[in-house]
């Protein structure tokens, strides 16, 4: 089942930045869209919970540097 979440991630500031999450998050399994935004800084993802769970995307992301407000 495919779920989408939307998160806050205040240190998008770039093209690199938006480079550089799309391509960490679609390594996850069943990461299907990976959207940052950085006049927003928002990070729009499609993925299904089944296989990827959301704190694995935010761990992911924690790991490059791009922490998700809560």
């Amino acid at each position: 089942m495919t779920s989408e979440t939307t998160l806050k991630i205040p240190a998008i500031d770039c093209q690199k930045c938006v480079d550089t999450i799309g391509r960490t998050l679609k390594v996850l399994p069943s990461v299907e869209v990976a959207q940052a935004n950085t006049d927003t800084k928002l990070v729009r993802i499609e993925f299904d919970e089944a296989m990827t769970s959301e704190s694995q995307i935010r761990e992911a992301l924690d790991e490059i540097g791009f922490s998700a407000d809560e």
